[in-house]
C-alpha cells in the first residue's frame, strides 16, 4: 500500500508542507529537521507524488513534446534522442500528439493539455495557425520548434533546400530528364513546412537545367509515410509513365515508390531511379539512396535550447544541420554526359 505524506509528517511530527520543502531539497528547512524527515520517509517506504513534488518546487521537472504521431521513423527518432537526452538530466517527457492523417482535420492545440505539467515545449513537425501560437504562448513557457520553421520562436533543422538540390543533383548527373517528385500536401498557410521548401527546390533545381517541372510531376501525399508514398507513386506513374527518375521528400515514402515499381516488374535503379531523404535507418536494407539528416544531434540542440532557456537564456535561435548523400542502388543508372542527355542523345 502506498505510503501518504501525512504519514510521513505524522511519524516524523511535522507539517506536510515541511515534508514536501525537505523531501525537494527546498528552503526554509533546517539540516536537522530535513535529515529526520528523510530518515523517516525511507524507514516508511514512501514516494512522493510528482504532482505534488512539482506544485511544491513551482516545477515539473518535465518537457511537452508536440507531434503529429510516434509512428513516423523521424518523429520516433526525434522522440527517442530528446527522451534519452531529458532523462540524463533528470526531465522527464510528456507526450501530446495532434494527428493529422486519415483525411481528417488535425486538432486545434489545446494548451490546458500541457498547463501545469511541464517546464517547457518542444514541437516537433507540426506548424501553428496564428491562433494556436496565442494559446502556445499563453502557457509563458520557453518553445522551440523542430524542422518547421514557426516564426517568433527558436528553431532546429536541416536546409531541407539544399537537400533536396543535393538529391536532384544527383539524379541530373546520372542522366535523368523526366524527374517525378512525392511531396507532401500543398499548404499555403504553412510556407515554412519542410515539404513546401523542397518542393520549390525540386521546381528550381530542374528548372535551372532546363528540364520540365510541371505540376503533373508533382505528386502529393497527405502523409509523408510508406503507404501515402506507394499511393502518390501509383498516381505519378499512371499520369506520367515517361518518369525516369523519383525524388521522395521522405525516404518512407521512396520505399513506398520502390514497392510500387516492382508490382510493375521495374526495378529501381535500373528502371526508375528512386531517392528520398532522411537517412532511414532502413534505407539500406532497400538499397536507397538518401540524402542523410542528423536526427540524433538536431534532438540533442532542441533539449539544450529548452535548458537553456529555463536557466535565463531566452533568446531566440536558428540551428541548421548540414546533410549528406548516401547513394546506393536505387539510383545505381550508368553515368550520362548531361549536355548530351539534354540533347536527346
Amino acid at each position: 500500500m502506498n505510503v501518504r505524506i501525512e504519514e510521513v509528517a505524522n511519524a516524523a511530527q511535522v507539517s506536510t508542507a515541511t515534508v514536501s520543502r525537505a523531501l525537494n531539497n527546498l528552503p526554509g528547512v533546517g539540516q536537522q529537521t530535513r535529515e529526520h524527515v528523510l530518515k523517516v520517509a525511507l524507514e516508511l517506504g514512501y514516494s512522493p507524488s510528482h504532482s505534488a513534488s512539482a506544485l511544491a518546487s513551482g516545477t515539473s521537472h518535465s518537457i511537452g513534446i508536440v507531434l503529429p504521431d510516434v509512428s513516423r521513423w523521424f518523429l520516433a527518432t526525434a522522440v527517442q534522442s530528446i527522451e534519452m537526452a531529458l532523462h540524463e538530466r533528470h526531465y522527464d517527457a510528456l507526450i501530446y500528439t495532434l494527428p493529422d492523417d486519415e483525411g481528417k482535420p488535425r486538432p486545434t492545440f489545446n494548451p490546458t493539455v500541457l498547463r501545469s505539467k511541464v517546464d517547457a515545449v518542444a514541437v516537433l513537425s507540426v506548424y501553428f495557425s496564428e491562433q494556436e501560437v496565442e494559446l502556445l504562448k499563453s502557457l509563458n513557457l520557453p518553445v522551440a520548434f523542430l524542422s518547421v520553421r514557426q516564426p517568433g520562436f527558436s528553431h532546429v533543422g536541416i536546409d531541407d533546400e539544399a537537400a533536396m538540390r543535393s538529391a536532384c543533383e544527383n539524379l541530373i548527373a546520372h542522366g535523368h530528364r523526366i524527374i517525378g517528385h512525392l511531396s507532401g500536401m500543398t499548404n499555403d498557410t504553412c510556407p515554412n513546412a519542410p515539404t513546401e521548401r523542397r518542393r520549390r527546390a525540386w521546381k528550381a533545381m530542374l528548372g535551372r537545367h532546363g528540364l520540365e517541372c510541371s505540376d503533373s510531376l508533382d505528386s502529393p501525399a497527405r502523409v509523408m509515410t510508406a503507404q501515402h508514398g506507394y499511393e502518390a507513386a501509383k498516381i505519378l506513374l499512371n499520369r506520367r509513365p515517361d518518369v525516369t527518375a523519383i525524388v521522395a521528400s521522405s525516404d518512407e515514402m521512396a520505399m513506398g515508390a520502390i514497392q510500387c515499381l516492382r508490382e510493375r516488374s521495374l526495378t529501381p535503379g535500373v528502371d526508375v531511379a528512386v531517392i528520398g531523404i532522411d537517412g532511414n535507418n532502413l534505407s539500406e536494407a532497400f538499397g536507397l539512396t538518401t540524402v542523410a539528416q542528423p536526427v540524433y544531434e538536431q534532438s540533442m540542440a532542441l533539449v539544450t535550447i529548452l535548458l537553456a532557456a529555463l536557466a535565463g537564456d531566452t533568446a531566440h535561435r536558428e540551428l541548421i544541420f548540414p546533410t549528406h548523400l548516401i547513394a546506393r542502388n536505387s539510383t545505381a543508372r550508368q553515368h550520362v554526359d548531361i549536355a548530351h542527355a539534354l540533347q536527346g542523345g
